[in-house]
């Protein structure tokens, strides 16, 4: 290994192996390799020819693969991918279901204020709907199935909200309150034994009794209702497949952030989840939320700290929601946070970006301490 990639990466090998000794006896087999820290790239299609693709990211250092699942499917891909020595992960979107909702308009989740979430393309199932996540659940076992992925990657498996365009300024009172479905306050009172008056007669005005007389167990019972859809999608994706590794997206909330909306807007209660699973990848796209690079380390070892799980750091290569440029020197910086202790390596958000970008790769590339 060259030297210039060993000073980054030599502190993550030597966390991965010591976060996978721990896990290893707990019931979860340690099937990372503590030797090689991962080097990633999420890509969510792609029309082919595959051959230079795959070239082109063994050249960069690259020896995961975060897919979607169409292309996941594709056997020319995935042969490539196999034959290269890549790891296969299936990106899995679980709530996030915009078709879902335009056919059955009644699985949306309802805000504080009574209508559907929905803000640009984000629009979410509600996650209590038993018969939406039972649908999931045969549909991930078919995905792989078919696709014969070493990891699935459950992505969107949270309530709804935006995070992606919340900015370190904002109030917890202004990010959105969800679900207030009927499913949902029905849910709620029968399992935390909690009596809605019968004199709120609307949406809005249950929620406001809710949040302001219940908000701690209506937290409890979003956290809970989370952690129930994880078992069920990682029990039945290792049932398709034994042997098969789980991973999941989280919202890149450090606990006191905004409040502890981590839990109480996304129902991710990341020392809950952390057992379910056999590693976390929190989103740090620190560019579009408006934090330095440094930030990215600081939510890696939240993260640790919370679930006791390999963490895999995820950053953006490109600018996102916001008009001013992620710079390569920045981009740089964030990588070498990504890749500290106790994080076991990291996720490029995305192969499209990181391809428009020569210089980039470039960074990548001399990270990896390749030439080309």
């Amino acid at each position: 290994m060259h030297r210039s990639f060993r000073n980054v990466l030599a502190p993550a090998m030597l966390s991965a192996a010591l976060v996978l000794a721990a896990v290893s006896g707990c019931g979860r087999v340690a099937r990372l390799s503590p030797a090689v820290p991962v080097i990633g790239v999420k890509i969510y299609e792609h029309p082919g020819p595959f051959g230079p693709l795959v070239d082109e990211w063994r050249g960069l250092g690259v020896n995961t693969v975060f897919a979607g699942e169409s292309l996941a499917r594709n056997a020319d891909f995935r042969g490539l991918v196999r034959s290269n020595g890549l790891t296969l992960y299936l990106i899995f979107p679980v709530f996030q279901d915009p078709e879902a909702v335009k056919t059955d308009p009644g699985l949306a989740a309802v805000t504080a204020a009574g209508i559907p979430a929905r803000d640009e393309w984000v629009e979410f199932v509600c996650p209590a709907r038993e018969d939406f996540l039972a649908r999931r659940v045969d549909e991930l076992k078919r995905a792989v199935a078919a696709a014969d992925p070493d990891v699935v990657s459950l992505d969107f498996i949270r309530y709804f909200v935006f995070w992606e365009r919340v900015a370190p300024d904002r109030t917890p009172a202004s990010l959105p309150r969800t679900c207030f479905c009927p499913v949902c306050l029905a849910g709620f009172e029968k399992e935390m034994d909690v009596r809605v008056p019968t004199d709120l007669a609307t949406t809005p005005e249950k929620a406001d009794w809710m949040l302001d007389r219940h908000a701690a167990e209506w937290t409890e019972w979003k956290c809970r209702t989370i952690a129930r859809a994880v078992e069920r999608l990682a029990a039945a994706a290792r049932a398709a497949k034994p042997g098969l590794r789980v991973n999941l997206h989280a919202v890149p909330w450090r606990e006191a952030d905004f409040g502890g909306a981590a839990a109480s807007v996304a129902g991710q209660d990341l020392a809950r989840l952390g057992p379910l699973v056999d590693m976390v990848s929190p989103m740090a796209y620190h560019h579009m939320v408006g934090q330095n690079p440094a930030w990215v380390h600081s939510v890696v070892e939240d993260v640790s700290r919370r679930t006791k799980t390999p963490v895999l750091a995820s950053i953006q290569v490109s600018n996102a929601y916001i008009e001013t440029e992620l710079p390569p020197a920045e981009f740089r910086a964030a990588l070498v946070e990504a890749l500290k202790p106790p994080s076991i390596g990291v996720v490029l958000w995305s192969w499209d970006a990181l391809s428009k970008s020569p210089e980039k790769m470039r960074i990548l590339r001399s990270l990896a301490g390749l030439k080309k």
